[in-house]
């Protein structure tokens, strides 16, 4: 049995979320991923030979200078990532404490993308703007 546990989409007021293991072949053939997102998916990445890629793995490794990044970009495409980290607790004692931080996608390539292995980060979920899919233009 497969594991599906980060392939979901949620959707709030404000934005819509997609877990990390979604490809976008799967986003595509779900019912609950907005209509105009799956036709940028159509128009703008299916080029790029990305669909059968899980989109954190997309996000991981995406070229700065790529359509699909100026794309996500106006999309206000957000990552959330998390990670361990040591903080003082009661008394003085040193513990591990899980951090969760979110960051938009160009803040991502370039603060956390490139040390996310030595700190132990990893993608949590990534999330894009109703309102600037909305607003985004053909």
């Amino acid at each position: 049995m497969q594991n599906d546990d980060f392939k979901y989409v949620i959707q709030d007021t404000g934005n819509v979320y997609f877990g990390k293991e979604l490809t976008y072949n799967e986003m595509m053939e779900r019912d609950d991923v907005p209509f105009k997102f799956k036709a940028i998916i159509n128009m703008y990445l299916s080029n790029d030979d990305v669909l059968d890629k899980k989109i954190s793995e997309h996000i991981r490794e995406i070229d700065t200078s790529s359509f699909a990044y100026k794309v996500f970009e106006q999309l206000k495409l957000a990552v959330r990532v998390c990670y361990k980290t040591q903080a003082k607790g009661f008394w003085g004692r040193e513990k591990e404490k899980w951090v969760h931080e979110a960051c938009n996608i160009k803040q991502f390539c370039e603060e956390r993308r490139g040390n996310m292995d030595e700190r132990g980060m990893v993608i949590e979920d990534i999330s894009i703007s109703k309102l600037a899919l909305m607003m985004l233009k053909d």
